[in-house]
């Protein structure tokens, strides 16, 4: 088997084979399901309310996604922080944390590579395996549901983790960040993918509060994610001071996004408010990161960036 082995997320012990409908931990007795072949790695006690609300959010917001809509996600910008695992040798092992619905971890299997996929949400897991077979990389990917905080392997199983767009959603950040550091191997890749900067957060979402809440009044929505209601975003010294306590070799903090996320908030503005999943267009997003990444060098524009890339290694001593 070419993924690494499943071990007990409580106490890190080896499990049995997932060809079962429950996997029991010898050693602490805690026992997990498997429903609809994926097993649920999350004991009850791990689920705060915090969690179960993003939980929910998360399986609500998978409903609606569409194989379109994923692949405009997966923009140049997505890239830069896959091209180091997607490079990695044929058949190297790779960890998505909290990866939604999202294409990364698609692209990275279709670059060869064995890549396991995690996430909180139940029903998130399901549609992405979905879109896995859908691209025709089923066999080439894994799916579990489990909680960033206690993840179900050994020490040093992977070639490198990462996570996208989904670091500002959880409560314990440090923590999660020295488990994805666990697992991956000595002189592996931990990186961090398209995080909010924190600069809009002052500026541009207080003046668009209103339209915020008047969106929010008119859609028809169980659950809103907490996370994205109270992140502020970072700042380059907290990521810095961040992954230094954490223990990781910081080799790039690369800031993404300018004209792209104009026009790809302005999309999904735009059919919040037409009640209707508009999704950007490839063709105009690649040409806009094309501008974005001549703007990157200008001083004072790339104080206007949104989001950051982050590619880490572990230590190998």
């Amino acid at each position: 088997m070419p993924h690494p082995s499943y071990r007990c997320p409580n106490c890190h012990a080896q499990l049995p084979d997932a060809n079962q409908a429950t996997l029991a931990c010898s050693h602490c007795q805690e026992r997990y399901v498997i429903l609809h072949g994926i097993p649920q790695f999350i004991a009850r006690r791990f689920l705060d309310p915090f969690k179960q609300t993003e939980q929910h959010f998360h399986d609500e917001l998978s409903c609606a996604a569409t194989a379109a809509g994923v692949a405009a996600r997966d923009s140049t910008f997505h890239l830069h922080f896959k091209q180091p695992m997607m490079n990695l040798s044929p058949g190297s092992t790779v960890l998505e944390v909290a990866g939604g619905t999202r294409a990364d971890g698609i692209e990275i299997a279709l670059a060869g590579q064995f890549v396991t996929m995690l996430d909180l949400a139940p029903q998130a897991v399901e549609r992405a395996r979905q879109l896995a077979q859908d691209a025709g990389v089923r066999e080439r990917m894994r799916f579990c549901v489990a909680d960033s905080e206690h993840l179900p392997f050994a020490d040093r199983s992977f070639d490198a983790t990462f996570v996208a767009a989904s670091f500002h959603h959880f409560p314990n950040q440090l923590a999660a960040l020295q488990e994805m550091k666990r697992v991956t191997k000595p002189g592996g890749y931990v990186i961090w993918g398209v995080e909010p900067a924190a600069w809009p957060y002052t500026t541009v979402f207080k003046i668009l509060g209103p339209l915020k809440r008047f969106i929010r009044r008119r859609r028809i929505r169980a659950f809103n994610s907490i996370a994205d209601d109270t992140t502020s975003g970072f700042t380059k010294s907290q990521i810095k001071e961040l992954f230094n306590r954490a223990g990781l070799q910081v080799q790039t903090i690369k800031p993404v996004k300018f004209l792209t996320e104009f026009y790809d908030s302005c999309v999904r503005m735009l059919g919040k408010l037409a009640r209707r999943n508009f999704v950007p267009i490839a063709s105009i997003d690649h040409h806009l990161s094309k501008v974005d990444a001549l703007l990157e060098r200008l001083p004072l524009v790339t104080k206007l960036y949104w989001h950051w890339n982050v590619i880490s290694r572990v230590p190998r001593a």
